[in-house]
């Protein structure tokens, strides 16, 4: 028997297929927006400015100083910042989490296009700022198309799982988790940091290391991470119940996961 369906309901699927077509596209569809730039340290003015050119013309850069153990000085930082070309430039510093917490601290973030985050101790920066405003327009940021720099500290407090030091066994802490799935070592070749960042794959089978000796640098650009600099860049990961260990220099791109 035949059976017949309410006129409605072919209206309605007209309505849902119209419905989907100005839905917005899930993040897995949108295209990759991260930018970053994580340095193992002992940078040479090039790489400054290798980071001053990503950053683009009118940037407006937001300078995070908090890693360091001194105080910092503004007016070194600004003109430092001056002589590779970039003019607008503001400092976001405190170690006092609630100073983070308040109000309109965080609001430099809010217009700002880049961001470095300089070097010293990463749980510097982890203690200040993690679960704060600061770390959600940082996300911002990236979302909206600027790029985050770091060195150093600046480095290893871009990924979730971080290493807070300790050498050969490392002591691990929370970074901001803005390059999922790694841990970021720095100083590595020139401090032999290999034992540790391999015993922090092992704890954590699941991630890629990247070890980034001093003057050399990680561009990441939406999932293409390509190496500059002088040195080299050292991917770890555990396959099959092994460490795997690659190289790459200068101008090579990083596979994200081996084959």
């Amino acid at each position: 028997m035949q059976r017949t369906f309410p006129a409605i309901s072919k209206s309605l699927v007209l309505l849902l297929a119209a419905c989907l077509l100005v839905l917005p596209a899930s993040s897995q569809d949108r295209p990759e927006k991260r930018r970053l730039f994580i340095a193992g340290g002992a940078m040479p003015d090039s790489l400054y400015m290798e980071f001053a050119a990503l950053a683009g013309p009118d940037v407006k850069l937001v300078v995070i100083p908090t890693a360091s153990s001194r105080e910092p000085n503004i007016q070194r930082i600004k003109d430092s910042w001056n002589s590779r070309g970039i003019q607008h430039v503001q400092i976001l510093h405190t170690r006092d989490r609630d100073s983070s917490l308040a109000p309109g601290f965080a609001d430099p973030l809010k217009s700002a296009t880049a961001v470095w985050i300089s070097g010293g101790s990463q749980y510097r920066i982890a203690d200040a700022y993690l679960g704060t405003p600061v770390e959600e327009e940082l996300f911002k940021l990236l979302e909206r198309g600027g790029i985050i720099g770091g060195s150093s500290a600046g480095a290893a407090i871009q990924t979730k799982v971080m290493i807070r030091g300790g050498n050969p066994e490392p002591e691990m802490a929370t970074g901001l988790d803005l390059l999922p799935g790694a841990i970021v070592d720095q100083h590595f070749l020139k401090r032999n940091r290999l034992a540790r960042l391999i015993a922090a794959i092992r704890a954590n089978p699941e991630l890629v290391g990247y070890g980034i000796d001093e003057a050399t640098a990680i561009v990441v650009s939406g999932d293409e991470y390509k190496v500059i600099g002088e040195s080299y860049v050292l991917r770890i990961e555990l396959v099959d119940g092994k460490i795997k260990i690659d190289a790459f220099e200068n101008g090579e791109v990083i596979p994200t996961r081996s084959n």
